[in-house]
């Protein structure tokens, strides 16, 4: 095969690939709760339903998350870089944030 065939079947697959995640996330649902998962601690589900501020202790470091108006994000942590505040609101089923450092993700889920 020649090396522009190869080129064009390779972005192809990067383009089927692409609009295979598209319309997963095109078709997810609003979320009504969120797992919020700690390293070596508990597992908690909190309803997105209900706006409030919480404050995660028991991870490896200190997080504090936010709900508002069916959203859900990172509004502090005692991590270096603070990547996880950079997330954002993540509010659709399949959205998920995470800080590594302080061992804590958030997946949004519908039911």
């Amino acid at each position: 095969m020649k090396k522009t065939t190869k080129n064009i079947i390779f972005a192809a697959v990067i383009f089927a690939l692409a609009g295979g995640l598209w319309l997963i996330r095109l078709g997810a649902q609003p979320g009504k709760s969120a797992l919020v998962e700690v390293i070596g601690g508990e597992t908690q589900t909190i309803s997105l339903e209900t706006d409030g501020i919480y404050h995660i202790e028991d991870a490896q470091l200190p997080v504090t998350l936010e709900v508002k108006d069916g959203k859900i994000r990172f509004i502090d942590s005692q991590c270096p870089d603070h990547l996880c505040e950079g997330f954002g609101w993540v509010q659709t089923e399949y959205d998920s944030a995470v800080c590594v450092p302080a061992g804590v993700s958030v997946r949004v889920k519908a039911q």
